[in-house]
């Protein structure tokens, strides 16, 4: 029989892929580059020194929050799904172009990272998206699949089912731009993503949700700029 031969590039990689690993990463392709760039940047950083890049906007108790707000939505549904790890390091870094926000588990933390020039309302909204991601991720080898549970988790946990069905009820498959921003104001969340949770609750169609998409060339992520010099 012939013998393997050992591939010490091989063994690298397997090793790094064990303990730092990208799970969900926001955007398109190029963005997918410009995230795995930073997130290779600041572990590296984070191994050498174990210090947090002075940028990193907050760190803590936001996520914290989230992972709470998570957890006991996952055990009041009674899926018991989630899996934190012992550490989350979280935050906002400012200036890096092409950042969209990812997700990743480096060694026994979970790592949270997005652009500070995000809205607050899609802030939100990918804070809790990203982390549930890490929570999901040893149930979810599939990025895809990943990314769509961690939605559904998310959304599960930020729009009570009662609340959706009020504006839902009727099983409505026209929106005009005021109700659209009637239920955006009242969540503090994109109208998108209202209306993906109305769907998972069985009060929109699959089909309503592809016709109602707005595009996202469309959509305006970030927060408005101040006409005041800072």
């Amino acid at each position: 029989m012939a013998r393997l031969k050992n591939n010490p590039n091989q063994l690298q990689i397997d090793f790094l892929a064990a303990f730092r690993r990208m799970l969900v990463s926001l955007g398109g392709p190029d963005n997918l580059a410009v995230n795995e760039s930073l997130f290779l940047r600041m572990t590296d950083q984070w191994e050498s020194t174990q210090v947090i890049p002075a940028n990193l906007l907050f760190q803590k108790s936001p996520v914290e929050a989230v992972v709470y707000r998570l957890q006991k939505a996952d055990r009041d549904s009674g899926a018991d799904q989630l899996r934190f790890p012992a550490e989350m390091i979280a935050g906002d870094i400012r200036g890096e172009q092409g950042l969209t926000g990812f997700s990743g588990i480096f060694r026994n933390q979970g790592w949270v990272i997005l652009p500070a020039e995000l809205s607050g309302m899609y802030k939100n909204l990918f804070l809790n998206v990203l982390t549930a991601s890490i929570g999901l991720d040893h149930q979810y080898p599939s990025r895809t699949e990943l990314l769509a549970e961690a939605e559904r988790v998310a959304l599960a946990a930020l729009l009570p089912e009662a609340e959706v069905r009020k504006f839902f009820g009727l099983r409505l498959s026209k929106f005009p731009d005021s109700f659209r921003s009637e239920v955006s104001n009242y969540f503090n969340l994109p109208f998108d993503y209202v209306l993906k949770r109305a769907n998972h609750i069985g009060a929109v169609s699959e089909q309503t949700v592809e016709e109602a998409r707005t595009p996202l060339r469309n959509v305006n992520l970030r927060r408005p700029q101040s006409n005041r010099a800072a």
